[in-house]
């Protein structure tokens, strides 16, 4: 029962790691989270290859009965830490917005304060 997990795990695994290049060279996965992705792929690959066996021995160390359950707590683990580098990007992205639009406030009143005055000086002209 144990090598129809293993492989299943690691079919799965690899399964991620090309979908993740391949949207990677499709270029629908920026390079900030690329690196990210591919390393959450290459080390599902590796744990699910090569440490396959130790995630057994670990998960009896640590005291969990269950193994299924040691990997639902790495992958909750692991996804929680994506949620938080993604909500540290979209707050700087927030910040940036907001300092964009107060720029192009200003830009526009400074052309618009340019644009009557020389209605102005355009009347007095004539």
């Amino acid at each position: 029962m144990r090598a129809y997990g293993h492989a299943f795990v690691f079919v799965l695994s690899l399964g991620v790691f090309l979908v993740i290049l391949w949207l990677v060279r499709r270029r629908k996965i920026r390079e900030r989270f690329a690196i990210l992705w591919l390393l959450i792929a290459f080390l599902l690959l590796t744990a699910s290859s090569i440490g396959y066996p130790y995630l057994f021995k670990i998960a009896g160390l640590v005291g969990v009965p269950y193994f299924p359950s040691a990997l639902f707590f790495l992958a909750i683990a692991g996804l929680t830490l994506l949620v938080i580098e993604l909500f540290a990007w979209v707050s700087k992205l927030n910040d940036r917005t907001r300092v964009l639009t107060q720029e192009l406030a200003i830009l526009r009143e400074r052309v618009e304060r340019e644009q009557s005055g020389e209605e102005q000086k355009g009347t007095n002209v004539s």
